[in-house]
């Protein structure tokens, strides 16, 4: 069992799958993620599931299980503090993917800037400098959504082509409009996500420390989150949790914490 980090900080993983996203592995049900964070000693455990473009994510059907997961947490004991959300995705700039009818169910709401391999994101294959630019549109874009809690996987998502790996990407971002879209954050109070597609990959991504180091210098919050799409994807976070921790110097009061939002 895991438990607490070193700092004392309390186990999470504010961005975790189960079965309901189509890309969760089949058993990644909810019952079974949830045992497991109890038996890894996590404080908090909470689920983010996909929601795509309508003619993909059945509206009704992904609400009402919802639904029934916050039912099941309503009526356990489970020594872990389980919520309920929404992972939302910038479509194009300008545009969200969303759902009133599940925003409604949703206790918290994670929004993707960069979920590029998916057919109806847009996005850009021209050289870094375009790349970035469209990120970052796609980042002001997701910031400006009034529901966002959490910037999910910053310039750390799902890269447009296979040369265009996040550390050359954040190298070629106008770093004035960063600093303009942290200043949006700040003042919105939505946290940037520290989390695997950065942390377990540093020779493709280690450079986005500085963006997570300039982001916690002014203030900010950052969400911790597993991405978990398996019971091995969680306990592969379990197991390098501390790390992230010790390395930005986290405490629990640079931590986004749900629980100010139920």
């Amino acid at each position: 069992m895991s438990g607490p980090a070193p700092t004392g900080v309390p186990l999470v993983s504010l961005h975790t799958h189960t079965n309901l996203s189509l890309c969760g592995w089949p058993e990644m049900t909810f019952e079974v993620a949830v045992a497991a964070g109890v038996e890894q000693g996590y404080h908090t455990l909470a689920f983010c599931d996909h929601i795509h473009v309508a003619c993909v994510t059945d509206r009704p059907a992904h609400a009402e299980r919802l639904r029934q997961y916050r039912g099941d947490r309503d009526r356990s004991t489970w020594p872990v503090q389980v919520l309920v959300g929404g992972e939302f995705e910038v479509q194009a700039p300008g545009r969200m993917v969303e759902s009133d009818e599940i925003l409604e169910v949703c206790e918290y709401v994670v929004a993707a800037p960069n979920h590029y391999q998916l057919d109806w994101v847009e996005t850009s294959y021209g050289s870094f400098g375009e790349v970035a630019a469209r990120e970052l549109d796609h980042i002001e874009t997701a910031l400006r959504w009034p529901p966002t809690d959490i910037l999910a996987h910053p310039f750390a998502g799902t890269v447009p082509a296979p040369e265009h790996l996040p550390d050359g990407v954040w190298q070629a971002a106008d770093k004035g409009r960063v600093s303009a879209l942290l200043d949006l954050a700040l003042e919105r109070g939505v946290a940037l996500e520290i989390q695997p597609k950065f942390w377990y990959r540093q020779e493709r991504a280690g450079h986005l420390a500085e963006l997570f180091e300039w982001w916690l210098d002014m203030g900010g919050q950052v969400a911790l989150g597993s991405d978990a799409h398996s019971l091995e994807h969680l306990g592969r976070w379990t197991a390098h949790y501390c790390e992230v921790v010790k390395r930005f110097d986290l405490t629990v009061d640079n931590l986004w914490w749900p629980t100010a939002k139920t």
